[in-house]
């Protein structure tokens, strides 16, 4: 019953790109997070302004705070992802140095 329940779950609310796996679904899983979390948390701050008589007070601070996490998440994320497609690459592996210009080939005014 639970994984018919999950299937079930997973064809409503997941869209098949995301489901099969292929590098557009990420793209969509990479949207919802950036707008998910700040949009949570503005519903939150909305419902602990009204619970306590304030302006909006929380839901603009929640907000922020949603919206950093969410961009420092994919920040952290980006970077994760261009190391390990980064490994082994000339351009990554330590003690190599970029290449020194050759002082016949440059055109200095002297």
């Amino acid at each position: 019953m639970k994984t018919r329940l999950q299937r079930a779950f997973k064809r409503i609310f997941i869209p098949a790109l995301a489901r099969s796996g292929h590098r557009r679904g990420e793209g969509f899983a990479n949207g919802i997070e950036i707008i998910g979390p700040p949009i949570v948390c503005v519903l939150l701050g909305l419902w602990l302004d009204s619970a306590l008589g304030t302006s909006p007070l929380f839901a603009i601070g929640l907000f922020l705070f949603g919206a950093a996490g969410s961009f420092a998440s994919q920040y952290y994320q980006y970077q994760a992802k261009s190391r390990q497609l980064d490994e082994g690459r000339p351009w990554s592996r330590p003690g190599t140095d970029a290449p020194e210009h050759n002082d016949s080939t440059s055109r200095t005014a002297r």
